[in-house]
């Protein structure tokens, strides 16, 4: 696939009508066709060999929200290895957004995955049809609407408010503002629409809590001309009005003290829309004198409200005197209620997001800890303890899936004594059950269980509720995550949902880690039997002995069936078997080799990797192959000094593909081969040139004699 450009199907590929890419398993873009440039505006040259977190890609979701480059189905797709398929918008190079159907398939190359292949298409069309349609059914239909109070009759023949119908179809969640002509029979002047409009409009274009209750209070003075205003909020929990915001006063005033025995403030709590308070009629108001210092005159007292519930205070400051009209009073309570919206929409906002950023913090942490080692050991004590500490729980223990005896043994536990961690099976525990039933999160709280088996082992070691995570690997349950707190936890769809990413992200740390072990290890082994050869070709002149462990040690070593090594007759034509192992008399007397097409590639320093022996058509002798138990084979030449001497041919008992690594170990083997024989041959010569001066010598003294 990386040499893409030499492929004569290209043309093919640039004259789709769909863009297509190639990403290999770096997540680097290999392949551009001429679809993707002209959807996207990049070129080829700009993005080949690039990666796919360069910027250059970019998607989007709904609400104009950005997709990280692990959400791209390239990026799954690699992860998850099956076709991935998604609809988002595109931004193209000139900063145009364009619908998108993009699906990714993994692409294999000798049943090994070597990257992604991904196709997209504007669906643009798609969209303006289906619009398209469902205006044209809207408009055939005759909605009941009532004359009076304006409310509609759904399908049910329930009658609902116009704006939660018009929702509930499709146009869009409604905010109530006002239209220039009611705000004019209300107000009996624009100016009011133009302040309110401009009053929405600022505190709706921040969702930082911070920033709307400055612009709320920063407005407030200048579409009302007064001369400051100032923002309370009501704490619950301390049933205090704690200040917020503040535009125009002095922080003296501000931090003055508390404002209790305010009678405003007793106003506005206790249901009044508006309350004035003018501070010349108040002489003996607590904070009488602050006012006068201050400049302040009367103070207005609007209570913020949110669904009938009061939320806080909104105060404005004259230096004069001031008679506000009904209208006033009405305008000012709709610029309260709207502030009110804002502030309850800030803080739901900020508080998913700060939700969000712990999450993420924690997840990340966690998976940078796991991903700091390969040791299988200290990635199972790291994971136990790095959680429970992240998340402020009692502890963790990690239980992994034995496929022989089919047991969850423990692997890792922290927070946890040893009598309890020790404590016995978990085959009784209906959260395990859940667990592995494909549950994606079983709550057990131990209060709910009295007669589980090991209930007073847990109440004893002050466990009050136990979360199970089943650890999934490609579909497949390879254990158990168990969280255990003191208190009682109701864990939200969110949370658990984080929980499994986090078990996910363990999983694949622990198969990771398992798999550098094995690999660890097969390398070890494969260096000691090299190791092994080698001195031996270095310690022996006997060809034979050298090349017989080369056949023994080999199958021994890689889990092979058989290996044999033939060598050329001096014509070089004709192989003649000098070492095997782990074959029949009958298999290795069924004829000559030297023609079938997997020997004479194998004779022009080519490797040849054989899946299925009895079925390919580069072996002659199929049905031997199959009655010996023959599935699959490498054939590799034997080479000294540049010149092939014979092949070496590994045999399998299964189906198999062999590796980079394991055809590399086995090249190594082979050149050891032909070392031993240039060894054995260079040895030979040297002895008979010695045995030919001697003979020399010998007879020169005889001839002088």
């Amino acid at each position: 696939m990386f040499s893409w450009y030499r492929i004569k199907y290209r043309d093919i590929l640039d004259s789709m009508t769909d863009g297509m890419y190639f990403v290999d398993l770096n997540q680097k873009v290999q392949y551009w066709n001429r679809a993707a440039e002209h959807l996207t505006g990049i070129t080829s040259d700009q993005i080949v060999g690039k990666a796919i977190d360069g910027g250059y890609i970019k998607f989007e979701g709904e609400g104009d929200n950005t997709l990280q480059p692990f959400e791209y189905p390239v990026s799954l797709c690699l992860q998850e290895r099956k076709i991935i398929s998604r609809t988002f918008f595109m931004k193209t190079q000139d900063n145009n957004k364009i619908p998108v159907e993009e699906s990714a398939a993994p692409f294999y190359e000798k049943g090994k995955m070597t990257g992604v292949v991904a196709t997209f298409r504007d669906i643009s069309h798609l969209t303006r049809a289906v619009e398209q349609r469902l205006k044209s059914e809207r408009k055939e239909r005759l909605i009941p609407i009532c004359g009076w109070c304006k409310k509609i009759r759904s399908n049910e023949d329930y009658w609902e408010q116009l704006e939660t119908y018009l929702t509930n179809e499709g146009f869009g969640i409604f905010t109530h503002g006002m239209c220039p002509s009611c705000a004019e029979k209300i107000f009996e002047k624009k100016v009011y629409l133009e302040s309110y409009q401009k009053i929405c409009k600022s505190i709706s274009a921040s969702i930082s809590l911070d920033e709307v209750l400055q612009l709320i209070a920063t407005n407030v003075v200048k579409v009302m001309n007064v001369k400051a205003s100032l923002l309370r909020l009501l704490n619950k929990e301390t049933k205090q009005l704690e200040v917020a915001a503040h535009y125009g006063l002095s922080e003296k005033y501000v931090n003055k003290g508390p404002v209790a025995y305010d009678a405003s403030i007793d106003d506005a709590l206790a249901g009044m829309p508006v309350s004035v308070y003018d501070m010349a009629e108040h002489k003996d108001s607590k904070y009488y004198s602050e006012a006068l210092e201050e400049g302040i005159r009367s103070i207005l007292s609007i209570p913020l409200r949110f669904e009938k519930q009061v939320i806080g205070i909104l105060r404005m400051y004259t230096t004069e005197p001031v008679k506000y009209t009904d209208e006033d009073l009405k305008f000012i309570s709709a610029i309260a209620e709207q502030g009110a919206i804002a502030i309850v929409n800030a803080r739901r906002f900020e508080r998913a997001v700060s939700r969000e950023k712990e999450y993420l913090r924690v997840f990340e942490e966690i998976t940078k800890a796991v991903s700091s080692t390969l040791n299988l050991k200290e990635v199972l004590d790291m994971i136990a303890q790095k959680i429970p500490q992240v998340m402020g729980l009692k502890g963790a223990s990690l239980r992994l899936l034995n496929k022989d005896t089919k047991q969850l043994e423990l692997a890792a536990y922290y927070g946890l004594s040893e009598n309890y961690a020790n404590k016995g099976p978990v085959s009784y525990d209906a959260s395990i059950d859940d667990a592995l039933a494909g549950k994606p999160v079983s709550e057990y709280d131990i209060t709910e269980h009295r007669d589980s088996k090991y209930y007073h082992e847990a109440v004893k070691e002050g466990i009050r509720s136990i979360l199970s995570i089943p650890m999934f690997f490609q579909q497949e349950v390879i254990g158990v995550l168990r969280l255990y707190t003191t208190k009682p936890v109701k864990y939200k769809d969110a949370d658990l949902k984080f929980m499994s990413a986090i078990a996910e992200q363990t999983a694949i740390a622990i198969v990771n880690a398992k798999y550098f072990e094995k690999e660890i290890s097969r390398e070890k082994e494969y260096l000691r039997v090299f190791q092994e050869i080698s001195k031996a070709v270095s310690a022996s002149l006997n060809v034979n002995e050298v090349l017989d462990m080369i056949a023994r040690k080999i199958p021994e070593v890689m889990h092979l069936k058989a290996a044999t090594v033939r060598l050329l007759d001096p014509s070089g034509k004709k192989l003649k078997l000098v070492a095997s192992h782990g074959l029949s008399e009958k298999y290795l007397k069924k004829g000559p080799v030297d023609a079938e097409k997997n020997v004479t590639e194998a004779l022009k320093e080519n490797p040849v990797a054989i899946y299925d022996v009895p079925t390919d058509h580069r072996i002659r002798y199929k049905k031997e192959a199959e009655e010996e138990g023959i599935k699959s084979m490498l054939t590799l030449p034997v080479i000294a000094r540049g010149k092939v001497l014979g092949i070496l041919r590994l045999l399998t008992g299964e189906a198999r593909n062999f590796s980079k690594q394991e055809i590399e170990f086995a090249s190594s083997l082979a050149e050891q081969c032909g070392t031993a024989i240039e060894n054995a041959t260079m040895y030979e010569k040297i002895r008979k040139d010695y045995d030919d001066v001697m003979r020399y010598m010998d007879g020169a003294v005889h001839e002088k004699e």
